[in-house]
């Protein structure tokens, strides 16, 4: 079953999860937490942020949330 959108930028990825062997290494916890992030990737609600970007993102997070 797709956990995405075809047109989603991020589709190879999806693809490679949906491929991937369903072993349950999760609680369900985890596992509702991981689905809703993958929901919020594809819907477009995620910010995602290159690796080497991640310390001035977060930087900025901080700062968006200190008012």
């Amino acid at each position: 079953m797709p956990t995405h959108p075809d047109t989603s930028p991020s589709a190879a990825v999806f693809a490679a999860i949906d491929r991937a062997p369903q072993v349950q290494r999760l609680t369900p916890e985890q596992r509702a937490e991981l689905e809703q992030d993958l929901a919020d990737i594809a819907a477009g609600r995620a910010r995602l942020v290159a690796h080497e970007e991640l310390p001035q993102a977060l930087e900025e997070l901080a700062r968006e949330q200190d008012g």
